[in-house]
């Protein structure tokens, strides 16, 4: 599984209407706390969008296609619990 930002507002369309649910639709882009990540199998394709706070640095929502989960949603959670600190380390240097 591989976990990346999120880049730019055309990407957030992209994940928006590729895994049918609203993270463009309502305007995750705009949270200024917020950091929006995207999850991938070693074959590209999309498991779960997952969403940060900056705030706490907890996992808000982790979605797979239309709300759901994915078969991979606790390994999703495990790799983010065991990678957080690097986003930590991002935001404090930013």
């Amino acid at each position: 599984i591989r976990i990346s930002v999120i880049q730019s507002v055309a990407d957030m369309v992209e994940e928006g209407q590729a895994m049918h649910h609203c993270v463009f639709a309502a305007g995750y882009y705009k949270k200024k706390n917020s950091l929006i990540l995207s999850a991938r199998d070693a074959e590209g394709r999309r498991l779960e969008t997952i969403e940060v706070s900056l705030g706490t640095f907890k996992v808000l929502q982790s979605r797979a296609k239309c709300n759901g989960t994915s078969p991979q949603h606790a390994e999703i959670l495990e790799l983010m619990a065991r990678n957080m600190d690097k986003i930590i380390n991002a935001a404090k240097s930013a």
